[in-house]
């Protein structure tokens, strides 16, 4: 798999458009910039499309600084861009997943790092779990392609790797290491050094407070509601933290969203499989979720409580959710399986 591969699947008398998961993180951003490279390598002129508002100001910062040309599709101007007769790549995600926005055009190719959603349906699929980091993936095509990184490149999807996996601590993915090792040699160590200083705003600390003052924790399971319509990077971002405490070896964080509740997972434990814990909960409540052994996330439709009254009756219905769900999701050889 690469790009030769990738190049032999695309109709070069068509557009051609990458598209990203909604929102946008800095590993999708960094995975779709540098692919849209290569294509541009082979004559391609491919265009990068999302939907969904980018939140973080270190995340838009780091757009306009390496000048990174992406078209958001939910507004007004664009939202009859891509037609029936374009082509589609989707990038760190897949077309089934609940966070991408469907689109007219032809889903010709996936590449992505999270678990297989759906039988193929694309041309060329690349999938690979055992990358931490779709920026990882990438980069091995550009290795494979003998396409030169430049260092802000190299900068952009390290950042990319580093928040994907935690700073590499999220699992012991040993390829994305030995590829970050590679790509910190030639990156630009001040691009490095300035991405995230000053990223904390006013309401990431107002979030904080009220995921810890909603803050449950049962069997060494931590659950914590973090208030209204918080972006899913926030949720990420208070799982990691609420993974780090004592005694506790599962995490679920959720928000009230306009169509529901959306949840962030982690998992510390092997017998404890995040994405497969969180595929079974979501599906028996009309919701749609999944992800790696260690991180999961998705969304569950408010019709799923609006019988309820109240945040306590709802943390309750999730921990029922979720106790149901590791009742029977049965171990296999030391990993959970459906």
């Amino acid at each position: 798999m690469g790009i030769k591969e990738l190049v032999a699947v695309i109709d070069r008398g068509r557009k051609l458009y990458i598209q990203m998961h909604r929102p946008p993180d800095p590993d999708c951003i960094a995975s779709a910039s540098v692919l849209a490279d290569m294509l541009s390598e082979e004559g391609l002129k491919p265009r990068i499309v999302y939907t969904g508002l980018i939140r973080k100001p270190e995340t838009m910062e780091l757009i306009e600084d390496l000048g990174i040309k992406l078209i958001r599709l939910d507004i007004e101007t664009n939202k009859d861009l891509v037609t029936p007769k374009d082509q589609i790549i989707v990038v760190d995600c897949q077309k089934e997943n609940s966070n991408v926005s469907h689109l007219q055009g032809e889903y010709i190719a996936c590449i992505d790092h999270h678990p297989e959603l759906a039988e193929k349906t694309y041309r060329y699929e690349d999938i690979r779990p055992e990358f931490g980091a779709c920026a990882s993936l990438i980069y091995s095509y550009a290795v494979e392609y003998g396409y030169e990184i430049s260092p802000l490149q190299a900068a952009l999807l390290i950042y990319g790797i580093r928040v994907d996996t935690a700073d590499l601590a999220r699992r012991k993915y040993m390829r994305d290491i030995d590829l970050f090792c590679e790509l910190y040699k030639i990156a630009n160590h001040d691009l490095l050094s300035n991405i995230g200083k000053n990223s904390i705003r006013p309401e990431d600390i107002s979030t904080t407070i009220m995921a810890y003052e909603n803050l449950t924790i049962k069997n060494n399971i931590a659950y914590s509601f973090a208030g209204e319509d918080k972006a899913k990077e926030s949720l990420a971002e208070l799982a990691d933290k609420l993974i780090s405490l004592e005694d506790v070896a599962f995490v679920v964080v959720y928000s009230r969203c306009f169509n529901g509740y959306n949840f962030s997972v982690r998992s510390q434990l092997s017998t404890m499989h995040a994405g497969k814990i969180v595929k079974y909960a979501f599906a028996k409540m009309k919701g749609d979720g999944g992800g790696h052994m260690s991180m999961a996330g998705g969304l569950v439709p408010k019709v799923a409580f609006m019988d309820l009254v109240g945040g306590k009756a709802i943390m309750e219905r999730v921990i029922n959710m979720f106790d149901d769900a590791f009742e029977n999701v049965k171990m296999d050889d030391g990993v959970n399986s459906v």
